[in-house]
């Protein structure tokens, strides 16, 4: 897999608050900046050069979307001082764990740029109930509002629609169980909350590009190819 590949569904995830699968992803990506080198022993200063480059990566992700901008500025600038401090691979790799983190919590957190309890109390509901059939209905009913209102206060807070919001973060979800396990497609389906299979596998196509099937397949390709960059 190439590295904007890796990045690209690093900041995918990013975008759901998958904090675990964040953290593979990012595991691969570094591994992917340790194999260039300027030369003369300079693999050191070729990481950082990657980490600064992701850092303005999330950066540009991140401002796009309703979020808090003075603590998007700061984190930016806060690693950029931070990496060029650093000189240990392995310091390198941990400051780079630390800075996705701190990217990703901005949603997690819902640094969104608002101050909205109401969606708030949506998003801990829908992430706490993520593998269920999650409707809209269910949602409001159970954090007392109007569907209506909370429909409309979504788009406006976070920038994703009720249902693309939901239906992103299973996608998201059913990728790991993909990669990870043998179970069958239907398996999975039920286990990320979708009602049947054919309902999955087209969600799926529309949010990526290819089937479960096929998703599955290239990544046992990537995997036996060991990151060929």
């Amino acid at each position: 897999m190439k590295l904007f590949e890796l990045e690209e569904e690093l900041i995918n995830k990013m975008d759901i608050g998958d904090k675990k699968s964040i953290l593979k992803v990012y595991k691969k990506l570094y591994e992917c900046y340790t194999c260039y080198d300027l030369g003369n022993g300079l693999k050191v200063r070729s990481i950082k050069n990657h980490l600064i480059l992701l850092n303005q990566h999330l950066y540009n992700n991140f401002y796009n979307k309703k979020v808090c901008k003075y603590y998007l500025y700061n984190i930016r600038n806060n690693f950029i001082s931070k990496i060029e401090k650093t000189n240990e691979k392995s310091e390198l790799y941990k400051l780079g764990e630390e800075m996705i983190i701190n990217y990703s919590n901005i949603l997690i957190k819902k640094c969104f740029n608002m101050k909205n309890p109401i969606v708030c109390k949506a998003i801990n509901y829908i992430h706490n109930h993520i593998d269920e059939n999650l409707s809209l209905d269910e949602v409001s009913t159970a954090i007392h509002v109007s569907k209506n209102y909370l429909s409309s206060l979504f788009v406006e807070n976070t920038g994703y629609s009720f249902s693309n919001y939901i239906n992103k973060l299973k996608i998201e979800n059913s990728k790991s169980k993909l990669k990870d396990t043998s179970k069958s497609i239907l398996d999975i389906a039920i286990e990320c909350g979708f009602n049947s299979q054919s309902y999955f596998c087209s969600t799926f196509k529309k949010y990526t590009g290819i089937t479960p099937n096929e998703y599955r397949k290239n990544t046992a390709k990537y995997e036996k190819n060991n990151y060929n960059i």
